[in-house]
């Protein structure tokens, strides 16, 4: 018994459509100017803690301050009672803070931002064109009977 018809299948990855693959790419955020943190550029204290929890928040000294030395842009965290989790937050949001500080309007909180408000446009105008027609297909529906 031969199996001479037998084909393996292959499967080719192309986009659907191109308007999809190009809409794709239009709502993509550009990292590329995004800043790059140098240890030699950072001076890191740590503070004593504040504000509620007793006693041991006021001891510890879980509160990070990071200075950017170069811009001198200051940030302070105590978010966490642990210091490491406090270090990676402040971290996070120097970085936010210098993608502001060098890129301006098209650093990547406000790429996102866009994004999110031509979505959120665009979903506004589909309900209004839907409730647009719901409307009058009720009132044709009202004239025939």
């Amino acid at each position: 018994m031969s199996v001479a018809w037998w084909r393996p299948i292959t499967f080719r990855r192309q986009p659907i459509s191109v308007f999809l693959n190009i809409y794709k790419h239009k709502s993509s955020i550009d990292y590329s100017k995004f800043p790059k943190l140098e240890e030699k550029d950072i001076e890191e204290q740590f503070i004593q803690g504040h504000g509620p929890g007793g006693s041991n928040v006021n001891k510890s000294t879980n509160c990070v301050l990071l200075k950017h030395i170069p811009t001198g842009i200051v940030v302070k965290c105590h978010e966490s009672r642990l210091l490491q989790e406090n270090q990676k937050i402040a971290r996070e949001r120097l970085l936010s803070k210098l993608d502001e500080h060098y890129n301006g309007d098209m650093n990547v909180k406000a790429q996102k931002k866009r994004i999110e408000k031509r979505k959120q446009i665009a979903r506004d105008s589909k309900n209004e064109k839907l409730r647009q027609l719901k409307k009058l297909f009720i009132e044709n529906n009202k004239l025939e009977k």
